[in-house]
């Protein structure tokens, strides 16, 4: 491959930091116009990317650095042997060769094939390209990444009208028109780049939702777009599009974002007597429509699509589909267009990576393969994506196999699945049995199936043979709850934190641990835990007493084994804020109950004491999730209670996967407060007020 760098500018410049991508005027239809080249408009996330020789960044439309989210791409751009800035599109293709946007969404990172479709080429090598004529610019970027797995050129067609059929006829998005000899306008919004979408599709910020009637989390959503004035304007509504399982998470998302007074400067019609919740203008979506009414309104019914985590609100402006006069003079012959399918086909294929079978050295997965060579498998087949089972028969307690355990987080999942959804997972796993020494998975090593998500993060504390990421599991869906019990889980342990925010838990956490000695008889040779479990219970009535007069909210559950847990819901802290909270509230219980607790970490030194633990609260750290089987004597689940429960005769071994059906029917999920995002700023308001 050669690049010829010597007509690729006449003065050198350092390579820019940051590029606003230049924009399309949308247009209603085709235009047939020999000064423009047409392309196919790639459903995926607009990318820039800045390659150097040791460092490569990804940019998205709206500033945010997504590197880390695509080290496939990442590694393919170190290929290309130069330094470069490119404009393109990241897509994940599906089977058919389609762009789906929605498997770029829950890209997992690095199995799933992706590609980098680019279009444009920027800056190479100390040279700015962006004043050179469109096709001189395109054609040094074929050269540049021609054979280079992942990179996609983004072919160009000189028949606009015959190629937007061929999207129609394929459903893909649409196509752009570019003029041959446009400059590259950074944030420009000209003539020169044109778009015609096969649907019409844009993207609104959401400024409040309208609260439902029915069972349904919320009936609608209402969205608008900023003015020549950078003021925002209500546009429409809606109220489709929406997957029903989805909707408790989406209503717990627009709850944290609510205010008082509305983000539009324009009045919300037919609100039809709906509760409107107004929000922070924070959230982009897409959503798709029929077109715009003369009084600058969307046409109903608007449908969403998909969240738009790329984009920022302020990008967003509305785009009224505009007339172009073109020139139709010239009767030159167009070249035919190929089929595109094919191409596309092609390109998902060289968009698979390949990566190695452990990527971490001392990996625990080599334990995983071992336990699992020679299993006999069957499919588990759900709704998402098919999970492989084996060795379902093998007995984790006496009497109980390993079936009895997916079939139970099976039926539970809908339960468990909001207080686990985009928390990361450290896994426990129990190879043999529930009794059996416990193996530890942070790293995914990618192992994950298709329909799980995984975060990844940088290790912050390096060790030698262990890579400088870590992919750790999210439990999003029944299929990946599934998978992790059949890789070898028997208790699910999240963070108190989502992936998105990391670093800032919406949860406290305190945990009343008793401390295991030694005391059996015959007839209870559980005898000294269940002793400690009674000091646990003594201990949380103090706990409660110490919150009532902060007039904090906090909820318990029994760990599952020997202690119990209290939450407090949080928001808008980091760990560091939160271990000192714990700690001070820790110190304040157990001035109330001396004798039976201690704050003294080392287990040596604590007797028989219950040991208040504070130290739950840094980053990364878990803890059982709420209707969690335990690995234990036999398998009981931490259970929520509610804190009239609290009485010494509370028995922790009637907590048990043949008596928590019966129990949520008559009292329900004790648990869900802790998710209430209105409680949570209250709650901060006042831990933050009594322990500054």
């Amino acid at each position: 491959m050669v690049v010829a760098k010597k007509s690729a500018g006449k003065r050198k410049v350092a390579m820019p930091k940051g590029i606003e991508p230049m924009l399309c005027t949308l247009i209603a239809t085709p235009i047939d116009d020999p000064d423009y080249i047409y392309e196919v408009k790639f459903d995926g996330y607009r990318i820039i990317s800045y390659v150097q020789t040791d460092d490569i960044r990804l940019g998205s439309r709206g500033g945010k650095d997504y590197t880390s989210r695509y080290p496939l791409i990442v590694e393919a751009l170190r290929k290309i042997g130069y330094q470069v800035v490119l404009d393109g599109e990241v897509v994940v293709f599906n089977e058919d060769g389609v762009p789906d946007f929605d498997a770029l969404q829950s890209y997992n990172g690095h199995t799933t094939p992706i590609s980098y479709c680019l279009f444009d080429l920027l800056w190479l090598d100390g040279r700015d390209l962006m004043q050179l004529p469109l096709m001189e610019r395109k054609a040094k970027l074929r050269d540049l990444i021609a054979g280079i797995e992942g990179l996609v050129y983004s072919e160009s067609f000189d028949d606009g009208p015959g190629l937007y059929d061929l999207m129609i006829k394929n459903g893909i998005e649409g196509i752009v028109a570019k003029r041959k000899g446009s400059k590259y306008l950074p944030g420009n919004r000209g003539y020169d780049w044109l778009k015609v979408p096969v649907k019409i599709k844009q993207e609104f910020v959401i400024g409040a939702y309208a609260e439902s009637d029915t069972k349904r989390a919320f009936k609608s959503l209402l969205f608008g777009a900023y003015n020549d004035e950078k003021k925002l304007e209500w546009i429409g509504r809606s109220g489709g599009g929406f997957k029903e399982r989805e909707m408790p998470a989406i209503l717990a998302r627009l709850q944290q974002l609510e205010q008082k007074r509305s983000p539009f400067v324009n009045p919300i019609l037919d609100t039809k007597g709906a509760r409107i919740h107004y929000l922070k203008p924070t959230l982009v979506a897409n959503f798709e429509f029929s077109g715009w009414t003369k009084s600058g309104r969307i046409r109903k019914p608007a449908t969403f699509l998909a969240f738009r985590e790329d984009k920022g609100p302020k990008e967003v402006i509305r785009e009224v589909p505009q007339q172009v006069h073109r020139n139709t003079t010239s009767s030159s012959r167009k070249s035919p267009i190929p089929d595109i399918k094919p191409i596309l086909q092609q390109r998902l294929k060289r968009g698979k990576g390949g990566v190695g079978k452990y990527l971490n050295k001392d990996s625990n997965w080599k334990k995983v393969d071992a336990e699992q060579k020679g299993a006999t498998w069957m499919p588990f087949e759900m709704e998402q994506c098919t999970i492989q089972v084996h060795n379902i028969e093998r007995e984790l307690w006496e009497g109980i196999p390993k079936a009895k355990l997916l079939i139970y987080y099976n039926e539970m999942a809908p339960l468990m699945l909001p207080y686990l959804r985009d928390r990361p997972q450290s896994l426990h796993l129990k190879l043999k049995n529930a009794g059996a020494s416990r193996d530890f998975i942070k790293d995914m090593e990618d192992r994950q199936p298709d329909c799980a998500t995984v975060f990844t993060d940088i290790r912050r504390n390096r060790k030698e043979g262990k890579r400088d990421q870590i992919d750790y599991l999210v439990i999003n869906n029944a299929e990946t709850l599934i998978y992790a019990c059949d890789l070898g889980i028997v208790d699910v342990n999240p963070w108190a934190s989502h992936w998105q925010t990391p670093d800032h838990p919406d949860q406290l956490w305190i945990d009343l641990d008793p401390t295991s000695v030694a005391g059996k008889t015959r007839s209870n040779p559980y005898q000294s835990e269940d002793e400690g479990f009674k000091k646990a219970i003594e201990i949380a009535r103090a706990a409660k007493e110490v919150l009532d007069k902060r007039k904090i909210k906090g909820f318990l559950k029994t760990s599952g084994k020997t202690g119990i847990h209290i939450y407090l819901p949080c928001t808008q802290i980091d760990f560091t804020q939160s271990r000192i909270i714990a700690s001070h509230l820790c110190d304040e219980i157990h001035e109330l109950v001396p004798d039976i607790s201690t704050r003294n970490e080392s287990k040596n030194a604590r007797g028989n004491k219950v040991y208040i633990d504070a130290g739950q609260n840094d980053y990364a750290d878990t803890l059982a999730a709420p209707y969690s089987i335990r690995p234990y004597h036999q398998p009981l689940i931490s259970t929520p209670l509610d804190w009239k429960e609290l009485r010494p005769s509370l028995d922790r071994w009637a907590f048990n996967m043949e008596t928590i059906h019966a129990r949520l029917s008559k009292k329900g999920d004790l648990f869900k407060g802790v998710l209430d995002r209105k409680l949570a700023v209250v709650n901060t308001r006042l831990l933050l007020k009594h322990y500054p």
